[in-house]
């Protein structure tokens, strides 16, 4: 396979992790609008209910999250600054998986962990990336 043809399959690579974690966060953020804000302050403070962390904080991850969940998977498909799209994509997933630790809901965490896995490898395949508005490439250099 010459470097043209596996520079095109490490841009799918990265077009295919951007469409998977891009559905995932659109899920869960529609089932937070869904829910609403209060229900969704209310189930987060009692998820870290007793735990070390400040309610205060809770609560203000509470209300962002959804929002949060809502700009991650619109970056992500826009193809712009992707670098910096799955680098804060995975920032987001280590505060949820954090979390979940913290709440001693080691099975959320660990998934959240293995998505966090998922975005350092689309990091890692972002330069090769091609499917963006406005680009054409056939090499690594030509892309950025």
């Amino acid at each position: 396979m010459n470097a043209d043809k596996k520079d095109h399959v490490k841009g799918a690579i990265s077009l295919i992790l951007r469409l998977a974690i891009a559905s995932l966060f659109i899920a869960t953020a529609v089932s937070k609008f869904q829910m609403g804000t209060t229900q969704v302050v209310s189930f987060f403070q009692a998820t870290f209910k007793g735990t070390w962390l400040p309610m205060w904080l809770v609560t203000l991850q509470a209300r962002l999250i959804p929002w949060i969940e809502i700009a991650i998977p619109v970056w992500l498909l826009s193809g712009r600054r992707l670098q910096m799209a799955w680098f804060a994509t995975a920032l987001v997933l280590v505060s949820l998986g954090f979390g979940m630790a913290v709440a001693k809901n080691y099975s959320v965490a660990s998934n959240n962990y293995f998505f966090v896995l998922m975005s350092c490898v689309g990091l890692y395949f972002s330069p090769y990336d091609c499917f963006k508005p406005g680009a054409c490439c056939k090499s690594k250099e030509s892309c950025e």
